[in-house]
């Protein structure tokens, strides 16, 4: 028996017919399936890495974006105005989930670097925070033009929105 007893030891796993005592790491595809659970309630529909809804003037797009040095994701999400085309513009407007919380942005890190040894039930449980409180509560209040207007407001910076996008929003440009 380990010291400190049995609770000492790694959660037991079982892979197939073998039982092992040491984390395994979620796979991609139980990543990109947990993150389908939560956001197809929503209506947002899958398809590759991406998620999408509609509203009456927004295509929602939600991406996994995945790093091409490690096995870390990062998650994308913007909006596509309908009366604009995309014209090589993967987002009219786009973001990613982030924090100015140094604490926060180091959870969203761990949780989507799948490298990192997070068990899989807090794995879930972080993306199921993060999704639900840092993400949906935004992605699901915007829903046209004027709401999208509002959360410009908010930005530092509008340095990454494209001429064309500031030009459809009338927003001034100097």
């Amino acid at each position: 028996m380990p010291i400190g007893g049995w609770n000492a030891m790694p959660p037991l796993r079982q892979a197939g017919n073998i039982v092992c005592n040491e984390i395994i790491k979620m796979t991609n595809k139980e990543f990109k399936d947990t993150l389908d659970k939560l956001l197809k309630p929503h209506g947002f529909k899958k398809k590759g890495n991406e998620w999408t809804a509609e509203t009456n003037e927004l295509v929602k797009t939600i991406d996994l974006q995945k790093s091409n040095f490690s096995n870390l994701y990062y998650l994308n999400y913007g909006y596509n105005f309908k009366d604009l085309d995309y014209n090589g513009t993967k987002h009219h407007i786009n973001n990613r989930l982030g924090s100015l919380d140094t604490e926060v942005n180091k959870l969203i890190q761990d949780t989507f670097d799948l490298e990192n040894s997070i068990d899989d039930l807090t794995r879930t449980k972080n993306l199921i925070e993060l999704i639900n409180n840092a993400l949906l509560p935004e992605v699901n209040s915007t829903n046209n033009k004027a709401d999208v207007m509002d959360s410009l407001e908010t930005r530092l910076t509008l340095n990454d929105i494209p001429l064309r996008v500031k030009e459809f929003l009338n927003i001034k440009t100097e």
